[in-house]
């Protein structure tokens, strides 16, 4: 499909995927568009080759990217997100969604995520079962008050700072010798 003919609801989205210069949507594999005021990104769906996403530092408040199944670096930090949708991301091995308004995180979609930053959100729980890759995983500043990692054999950083975590938690996270904890 060519890029002219996609609906981008959004002005400064539809500039910034032009500007890669692909007529066609099947050509971009990359898209920055950090700090473009950009408050939706509906449309990405037809990029369907797009490896690296990065709109860092915008207005989102919701995005779906479930038909990007070929996304594996991810950047939506500093936005409003309060909704994100990742559950064709089959390929996703990092995430930065730090300083958003995420109560929520689906990441059972996702088995070849290595890293996530979901600092400063509003996340009450994480199932993590599925993530067997991840080696760093900062979640400091948010809601959490529990954290199940016995999937996570392969984690080298915990960053918990700043939730209100039970002590048992803390307790059994402290014993914790093979990796980097910050509580």
């Amino acid at each position: 499909m060519k890029l002219s003919e996609i609906n981008f609801e959004d002005d400064a989205f539809k500039a910034c995927v032009l500007a890669t210069g692909f007529e066609n949507a099947e050509g971009v594999v990359e898209l920055t568009c950090r700090k473009q005021k950009i408050k939706s990104a509906a449309g990405i769906e037809y990029l369907s080759n797009l490896k690296f996403l990065d709109l860092t530092r915008n207005e989102l408040t919701k995005i779906d990217l479930s038909k990007n199944s070929k996304l594996e670096d991810l950047f939506l930090g500093s936005n409003e997100l309060n909704s994100i949708n990742l559950s064709g991301c089959n390929e996703l091995t990092y995430m930065e969604i730090f300083i958003n308004e995420l109560e929520e995180l689906d990441v059972s979609s996702n088995p070849l995520l290595e890293t996530i930053c979901a600092n400063k959100n509003d996340l009450e729980s994480i199932d993590l079962s599925n993530n067997k890759e991840l080696l760093d995983l900062r979640l400091s500043s948010n809601e959490l008050t529990d954290i199940d990692i016995a999937a996570n054999d392969k984690l080298t950083r915990l960053d918990l700072d700043k939730n209100p975590l039970t002590e048992s938690v803390k307790s059994q996270l402290q014993k914790l010798e093979s990796m980097q904890v910050q509580l």
